[in-house]
């Protein structure tokens, strides 16, 4: 296919096992003689019309199938009805013993079975599957009134941020594991490097759709006319980071490597680290890097870019294809660079959301529904509580595997991620939902008029010269501004500011998650959903607590682990769309489409040793515990543009100024 090529594929969609056999057993006896005729196809393809006997003597046998409902997979067999032998006529049996070694007769028992073939049955979420394994964008979907089958719309994007994945599943399930192995690992201990979903230094292949990611944004949605602006003023211009990501990674791979800087040194004085300055009183800023007179020519910095580049391709090669030893502190050097570049893609991308709507360069052609009902019933998750929580990464301590050869199945995370930490957990219940830009447009509406202007989210944009809340807003996107009032953008996520959302919590009467409370909450839940399989779906839907329905002495383990393997395959993460997608109506959503904030000021677990290869990370952005409005809180999930790897670690710890109001993070609510 070529770019922008769409391709439409029908699914025979999962159904009760009653439908399934139903549909291949007839009364008739139609299916039975369809699948007798094989044998008797056979028996012309092999014998000649004179022989006087058949390979397979077809009155031995009939037609029986199975289904297995955990994966959506029904077999066909031809079973023996007694014993019986396949015969190779003498014309042949010289290639058989070519082929097979022996051209003797076969003695199949009654009982035994000739498999023929298997068919897919696809659950809710199998296209957005498919469409992540393959790199497709997922448009559109249709269905018949029986809600059997399904056809689906795909088109091929410039590019994605991820190479395409392996299938999870082969039924393309909307859960990320198989529902047969997830019953398996709850039988048996879990091995960290076993269930460890990413190799520990990204491939290059990984890095390579990076590349391509952050190029399709910088060099092709960023007008060139445009990369001196400053969309947002508390941030340097575009071009500053076209130099910052390969400077950054240059400073990285030189310590891994043990050798001097690429050419030109200068470029690691100039774009080493950007800025961050308190919104509140931008005077406040962490150390960075000291700014040219004048930035280098585009054209210099990209060829700065390629050699960059170049240099990690043959580390990788040399490590991948040549055997080179991984020494733990020259792999983290590597893994650093990577999760820099991709959390730096984010970044860009929020700034270029700010810039005027006719300055951005559609990466694709899209187009927005119309709304088309209101806003989704608003439902709660409850917690039973009454435990400690373990959350943080454990094992990763940068000083004392210097040096050593890098373990296999090891999980890198940043500094404030370690060490793991104990924390209590009372009961509570949390929205199923985050907020919607319909329902935040809702509250805007209800308020005093004198605090509008301060609430408005900067994620919006008006579409008309209407005063505030009178006419209409669209939400800013590389790809248009739909409308909140009357296309599906009203069921998106809205994004907006911790303030803003502390605000909307305030108005309702309720209040925002605790990082603990919101991770415990995703986790859990997205575990048990995994688990809702066969006679449990019913319980699962209706159990008082999902912690209640878990047994959590059995997955405690589990819910510890680096990544969360049980996050829907089909998440909106990782350019899935180039767009926030409207919440789910019918069960609960907490990864994707955009980050969510917590409740919790940026602090460092107890124990928290500042990583030496790169000390500023989160130290510089630590709040003093004593602090009673903290400047910087934690934001947990992942948005659109979130690279998988984040996304899918639950230990990850990201944060914001609670008054920064440009970033993709919205907020759900909690009693």
């Amino acid at each position: 296919m070529s770019v922008n090529d769409s391709v439409i594929i029908g699914m025979d969609r999962q159904k009760s096992p009653e439908i399934i056999m139903a549909a291949y057993h007839d009364s008739q006896g139609v299916t039975n003689e369809f699948k007798i005729n094989e044998l008797k196809h056979a028996n012309r393809l092999f014998a000649e019309p004179s022989a006087l006997t058949s390979v397979f003597d077809v009155d031995k046998f009939c037609y029986v199938g199975e289904y297995e409902e955990d994966i959506g997979r029904r077999n066909a067999f031809l079973e023996a009805l007694e014993d019986t032998f396949v015969r190779w006529p003498l014309e042949i049996k010289d290639r058989v013993k070519e082929l097979c070694g022996n051209s003797g007769d076969i003695l199949i028992k009654r009982g035994e079975r000739i498999y023929v073939e298997s068919s897919y049955k696809y659950g809710d979420g199998s296209a957005s599957a498919l469409a992540r394994s393959t790199g497709l964008i997922h448009l559109a979907q249709w269905q018949d009134s029986f809600d059997y089958y399904m056809l689906n719309l795909f088109r091929k994007p410039p590019t994605t941020m991820s190479p395409p994945r392996a299938m999870e599943s082969s039924s393309f399930d909307k859960w990320s594991e198989p529902t047969h192995r997830v019953r398996m690992m709850l039988q048996q201990p879990l091995d960290l490097g076993a269930q460890s979903r990413y190799p520990t230094i990204p491939t290059l292949p990984e890095w390579q759709h990076l590349w391509s990611s952050w190029d399709t944004l910088v060099l092709h949605i960023i007008p060139r006319r445009c990369l001196h602006d400053r969309p947002i003023d508390l941030r340097h211009p575009f071009i500053f980071y076209l130099g910052h990501v390969p400077a950054f990674a240059d400073i990285h791979m030189a310590a891994a490597e043990n050798l001097p800087l690429t050419e030109p040194q200068s470029y690691a004085l100039w774009f080493e680290r950007g800025i961050d300055p308190n919104i509140e009183d931008p005077s406040i800023c962490h150390s960075h890097s000291e700014v040219p007179k004048e930035w280098p020519l585009l054209d210099d910095i990209l060829a700065y870019r390629d050699r960059v580049r170049m240099r990690f391709t043959n580390w990788l090669d040399a490590y991948e294809k040549g055997g080179r030893r991984a020494e733990a502190g020259a792999a983290r050097h590597v893994w650093m660079a990577f999760e820099h570049e991709a959390l730096h893609f984010e970044t860009l991308l929020y700034m270029v959301l700010q810039m005027k709507p006719g300055d951005i360069q559609p990466p694709i052609e899209s187009s927005f529904a119309p709304l088309g009902g209101r806003q989704p019933r608003e439902s709660w998750v409850r917690y039973s509580g009454g435990y400690d929580l373990v959350f943080g990464l454990a094992g990763d301590n940068e000083s004392e595997m210097q040096g050593q050869d890098l373990p296999s199945g090891h999980v890198f995370g940043w500094d404030n991620e370690s060490p793991q930490i104990r924390i209590s957990l009372e009961p509570f219940s949390i929205r199923s939902q985050p907020i919607t830009n319909g329902e935040y447009l809702a509250f805007l509406q209800a308020i005093s008029s004198e605090l509008v202007d301060s609430l408005v989210p900067q994620s919006w944009i008006s579409l008309d010269q209407e005063p505030a809340l009178s006419g209409d807003y669209g939400v800013r996107t590389v790809v248009g501004t739909p409308s909140i009032t009357t296309t599906e953008a009203a069921m998106w996520p809205v994004c907006v500011s911790q303030k803003q959302a502390n605000a909307y919590a305030k108005w309702s009467g309720k209040r925002l998650p605790t990082e603990a409370e919101w991770i415990h909450a995703s986790r859990t839940y997205h575990l048990a959903r995994a688990q809702a399989t066969g006679n449990r779906k019913a319980e699962f839907t209706e159990c008082e607590t999902i912690d209640g329905f878990l047994n959590l002495t059995n997955t405690g383990s589990m819910l510890q682990q680096p990544y969360d393997m049980f996050v829907p395959s089909d998440a909106n993460i990782d350019l899935a769309s180039w767009h926030p997608q409207p919440v789910a109506a019918d069960e609960a959503t907490f990864i994707g489409s955009a980050w969510e904030w917590t409740s919790t000021p940026f602090y460092p677990h107890d124990g928290f040793k500042p990583s030496a290869m790169y000390p500023g990370y989160s130290a510089d952005f630590f709040d003093s515990f004593s602090d009673q409005d903290s400047t910087h809180y934690v934001v947990q999930g992942g948005s659109y543009a979130t690279h998988r790897r984040l996304a899918h670690r639950q230990t990850f710890r990201n944060w914001y100024q609670r008054g920064y109001p440009y970033v993709l993070a919205t907020f759900r609510l909690i009693e």
